[in-house]
């Protein structure tokens, strides 16, 4: 009987270790997934920024050349009603444009 005791207790500390090993593993798993998805959202808001940043002397360069034709204030007007138009597209089509592409994105990076 001492035989079968010591199996079982084998087996319940290979169980266990296999156990901890799972979940040393699903840690490890989550904390690369997680930094993949943080160095997104970085490069991402970086990105942002700079295109931000572009599009604003964009905007003013262009507003600018069309001064030459019309007035300054009725260019920085066009120039303000083409960027509403931008914003109302984005709310409108907002789903297929944003919300499905990072939905898209964290199911693929947490689900595979």
């Amino acid at each position: 009987m001492p035989e079968k005791e010591h199996v079982y207790t084998h087996l319940w500390q290979q169980t266990k270790e296999y156990l901890k090993l799972n979940v040393e593993m699903a840690k490890l798993t989550l904390a690369e997934r997680v930094t993949i998805l943080l160095t997104t959202v970085a490069v991402s808001v970086v990105v942002f920024a700079l295109a931000l940043i572009c599009f604003f002397f964009l905007s003013i360069a262009i507003a600018h050349w069309m001064s030459e034709s019309i007035s300054l204030a009725w260019a920085y007007a066009i120039m303000a009603g083409f960027y509403l138009l931008i914003i109302v597209l984005l709310v409108v089509f907002k789903k297929p444009l944003i919300t499905d592409p990072v939905a898209r994105f964290v199911s693929k990076l947490f689900l595979s």
